[in-house]
Order: C-alpha cells, then structure tokens, then sequence
C-alpha cells in the first residue's frame, strides 16, 4: 500500500470518528404502539419546558392518547404548532404523530425543581386502547 494511500485511511478513518455523539432518546412499545425518538429540553425557568417523541400505531385500529403527565411538573398539556392547547391526540392505524420543537409538542409546566441537562424526566402518557405507559425522557441542553 502506498504512503499516500495509508495517510488517506488515517485521515477518514479519525473523521469518522470526530463526528458528534447522537443524544440518547427513550423508547418503549406498548400495545400495538411504539413510541421512540423521546426526550425533553432543559427548561429556561421552572415555568414551563417542553417534551418530544413519536407516537407509531402498528395497529389496524386508531388510539387516542387521553391524557400526559409528570410528577416532576404540576400540569402536562399537547400544544399544537399555533401554542392552541389540544385535548387529546388520535394516532390513526398505521400511522404516527410525531412531537417535535416548533410543532406539536407536550408543555409542562409549574416544576417543583426543574429538571436539568443528563436528567432523567418522567412522563406518563394514558391511551385509550394501549392503556398506561410511562417514558423516561433524557433531558438535553437546547441545540443538543
């Protein structure tokens, strides 16, 4: 092999790896459902934070996601895109709602002690046909 060669490898080789870490994210099935790419930023003040993940419906049949909460917060509510506040959340059969910043997103609000960036955030969410499941969402600092 060539010098040029080798020094070409090296060099992909150490950029490969000086790529950024992927921040971790919470996932977890239940019933037909899988819910995944889940995590929560850092809030600016104990006021409010918001949470993100996916919502996949493996199932022939919708569900409706009733209710969230959090016992680190004292309200839970889905947001749409507008800030208008949604009562409930239908993911349809074969379909998926996704929650992400500048979109649908969950807000918590009122924080006993907020919660901070390598955190762990409890959110429970309850299902019409899934039932209940909760997710330990990772907290991220903004722009993670």
């Amino acid at each position: 092999m060539t010098r040029s060669r080798c020094a070409a490898i090296t060099a992909v080789l150490l950029l490969g790896g000086c790529r950024k870490p992927v921040p971790p994210f919470a996932s977890v099935v239940v019933g037909d459902l899988r819910i995944d790419h889940g995590f929560a930023f850092e809030p600016i003040t104990a006021a409010s934070g918001a949470a993100y993940f996916r919502i996949h419906n493996n199932g022939t049949v919708p569900d409706t996601v009733l209710e969230a909460s959090s016992p680190t917060a004292r309200s839970a509510s889905f947001h749409g895109s507008s800030m208008a506040q949604l009562d409930v959340l239908e993911i349809p059969p074969g379909g998926e709602v996704e929650l992400k910043p500048g979109a649908t997103h969950l807000m918590l609000t009122n924080f006993g002690n907020p919660p901070r960036a390598g955190d762990s955030l409890p959110v429970t969410l309850k299902f019409a046909r899934a039932g209940v499941v909760t997710l330990q969402l990772p907290v991220r600092r903004y722009g993670q």
